[in-house]
């Protein structure tokens, strides 16, 4: 890879984001971000989302906040240290590499990791949207904490290109002062204390405001505006949270009403998605995200009850009313297991082997549980009945949030060595059909092939594991009901 160098290189790059007028933010305002910014402008006049056609996007994760298993090379290069010594986040990752080494990689990371051919492609497979995660640091960085800055001129440029190639644009705020629920994506994996200080909040409600500053420079390309991803509900109570998404309403609502205020359902089921929507919203959109990874009972399930799986999960979205507030599945992906590297945090092991904190046995729907082969990092060893199977996956989901919901957003649009989660892969290998739908619906033939060898897969299931099977799907019809 190679290195960015010299802060006129990046000077440069700013000039070179192909619009009339260089940005919003100057080279020198993105470096000391925390100085105030004044107001663009009142609200814009009416919505342009009326004519908004059905949301088929990616996300660009691991870009501005960087995550172990979207590009694990990052954070590869510290493997002869001590475990304990070992980043697992950004915040541990600029903090063991000091700020100046930290930026210099972080610079080259982010002028290579997405490119303009990047988004051609993505655009000429069907993509209509990308959504962009950002860290607060972007936006609002103090002196006492490790985090760099410097995003901005690259985020102007991914702008810029997406209104060349027409895409449209969700920013999203992935990471709170705080931390707004203790992951490793929402930049620092500790113990969540975003909403303990009414400081944590009026950092964030800053950075939206200047994320949506953006969005009014950039009108002809942001068309959504994600306050915050992913806040934990386990941590605070809803009406705390509702609070901040109110006054985060307020704030995005004083500036344009020509973007999406898009929300987290926090991880509450639909049935309680209510208690996070105000009633005098406009133009809002709830964002949830769906995967059967994360789950002890859910990985334990085989190919074809996984595929049954999505209509089971998806059931009660559907069921919502979204009279006043639609819903887009901001987070999907193809994957069924959790063998991905560093996919459960850098350092933690897997259900599917039985190595992951907590677990005492293999949760695989199989005899034999190996992160290999078909549940490798190696696609070229996959099966041709597992990319079926990936195919048929895919579809399945697709037939639910491209036909019934305002949308989705693949995580993610590209990865260093995670195959499921990787959408321009799938696309590439056929897994995932471009748009319009030219890859699938698939063949009676392959459809019959599948058939018969599901139950191949069905009967090779570990009679050890057939009550967790039955308990999960009954589980599940329970939370979701």
């Amino acid at each position: 890879m190679q290195r960015f160098c010299q802060a006129v290189t990046l000077a440069l790059s700013v000039l070179s984001v192909t619009r009339a007028s260089p940005g919003l933010f100057s080279a020198e305002e993105a470096s000391s971000s925390t100085e105030s910014i004044e107001d663009i402008s009142e609200p814009t006049g009416s919505p342009r989302l009326s004519d908004i056609e059905i949301i088929r996007g990616v996300n660009l994760g691991g870009v501005f906040l960087i995550e172990p298993f979207i590009r694990p090379s990052l954070f590869d290069q510290f493997n002869s240290s001590s475990p304990s010594e070992i980043p697992v986040d950004e915040w541990t990752f600029t903090e063991k590499l000091g700020k100046e080494e930290a930026k210099r990689q972080l610079e080259d990371h982010w002028d290579t990791f997405v490119t303009k051919e990047h988004l051609e492609s993505l655009a000429e497979s069907g993509i209509n949207w990308i959504r962009i995660p950002i860290g607060y640091w972007a936006f609002n960085l103090t002196d006492d904490e490790p985090f760099v800055d410097g995003q901005i001129p690259y985020i102007e440029r991914i702008l810029g290109w997406a209104q060349e190639t027409g895409l449209k644009v969700e920013l999203d705020l992935h990471g709170a002062p705080g931390s707004q629920n203790g992951y490793d994506n929402s930049g620092h994996r500790v113990t969540p204390e975003w909403l303990h200080s009414r400081t944590n909040v009026d950092r964030t409600l800053d950075a939206v405001r200047k994320m949506t500053q953006l969005a009014v420079y950039w009108e002809d390309a942001v068309y959504g505006i994600q306050i915050l991803n992913e806040p934990s509900r386990w941590k605070w109570p809803v009406s705390d949270i509702l609070e901040f998404y109110n006054e985060a309403y307020d704030l995005v609502r004083s500036m344009t009403n020509d973007v999406y205020f898009v929300i987290h359902d926090t991880f509450l089921g639909p049935n309680e998605w209510s208690t996070l929507v105000s009633s005098n919203w406009t133009n809002a959109l709830m964002d949830t995200h769906i995967y059967q990874m994360f789950d002890n009972y859910i990985i334990t399930l085989n190919e074809s009850a996984h595929i049954d799986m999505v209509a089971t999960m998806a059931e009660n979205v559907t069921r919502f009313d979204r009279s006043s507030i639609g819903v887009v599945v901001g987070e999907f992906s193809a994957a069924t297991h959790d063998c991905t590297k560093y996919i459960n945090g850098l350092g933690r092991g897997s259900r599917w082997e039985g190595t992951l904190e907590y677990v005492d046995h293999p949760l695989c729907p199989f005899e034999n549980c190996t992160c290999t082969g078909d549940y490798g990092s190696d696609y070229t060893a996959f099966s041709d009945h597992y990319k079926r199977f990936l195919r048929r996956y895919i579809d399945s989901q697709l037939s639910i949030y491209d036909r019934e919901l305002a949308g989705w957003f693949y995580w993610n649009f590209r990865t260093e060595s995670a195959p499921e989660w990787d959408y321009m892969l799938g696309v590439e290998q056929g897994w995932i059909p471009k748009f319009p739908r030219t890859a699938i619906p698939m063949t009676s033939d392959e459809e019959s092939e599948i058939s018969a060898t599901d139950l191949v897969s069905s009967a090779s299931l570990s009679p050890t594991f057939t009550p967790y099977v039955i308990f999960s799907v009954l589980a599940f019809a329970l939370i979701l009901s």
